[in-house]
């Protein structure tokens, strides 16, 4: 099965790498992928988390990039970024509430292609950890397509989905939030919705999960989002 989702990855990441040439997705391509047949504990990652203004990616804006570096064996805080994306209308009230991000210090962000330039070199060849990671897949494909006329495909481990996988259990409507899971890995509390903040939640809480799956091998590709 690893082998048939390489071969589809592979295809896919061709037609976007034909697709963005003459654009900052043109270097993002020219970094070879992972193989997905490898051992993910010796792989390095990027936890990734997005702040948008709603969750509809073709009418909500990107408003803040989180990102650490990782291995499924310890976080590497000296790799942490953030930056702040400027959106081009005014941010909802509902939105503010649960991201605190203001109209004037959105306003102080990049421009949306600034933003994705930035940030895509942090990203080129390493699998992307998430958690609910079409949130993040889905913005930034979009935002890649309406800046330079071409895809984001990348390889994505979800949070969420090895949780399903891996300890299947009865739970509450919301139970498979961030902050559920990691109090039940027995991490501690954060302020949520922050994008770093959120970006190294989520490394702890794919550290812990692999933890505690045992020392046994496992290949990328048994891990990615599904």
């Amino acid at each position: 099965m690893i082998f048939g989702r390489r071969g589809r990855f592979e295809r896919q990441r061709a037609r976007a790498a034909a697709s963005a040439r003459g654009t900052p997705l043109d270097d993002f391509y020219a970094v070879d992928p992972p193989d997905f047949t490898a051992d993910a504990d010796a792989m390095a990652m990027i936890a990734i988390d997005l702040e948008t203004d709603g969750l509809d990616a073709r009418h909500d804006a990107i408003l803040e990039a989180g990102w650490i570096g990782l291995t499924p064996r310890a976080i590497s805080a000296a790799s942490a970024g953030r930056l702040r994306v400027r959106p081009e209308r005014k941010l909802s009230e509902q939105s503010v509430v649960i991201h605190h991000i203001m109209d004037d210090e959105a306003a102080d962000g990049l421009a949306e292609a600034e933003a994705l330039a930035a940030l895509l070199p942090a990203l080129a060849g390493a699998p992307l950890v998430a958690h609910f990671a079409e949130i993040e897949r889905g913005f930034l494909d979009t935002a890649c397509r309406r800046c330079f006329g071409a895809p984001f495909v990348a390889p994505f481990i979800c949070t969420m989905q090895l949780e399903q996988r891996w300890y299947p259990a009865t739970r509450a409507a919301d139970g498979l939030r961030l902050g559920k899971l990691r109090a039940r890995h027995g991490l501690p509390a954060y302020r949520a919705h922050d994008g770093l903040t959120d970006a190294l939640a989520c490394a702890e809480l794919f550290l812990a999960q692999r933890a505690k799956r045992g020392d046994g091998p496992v290949r990328l590709g048994d891990l990615l989002a599904r």
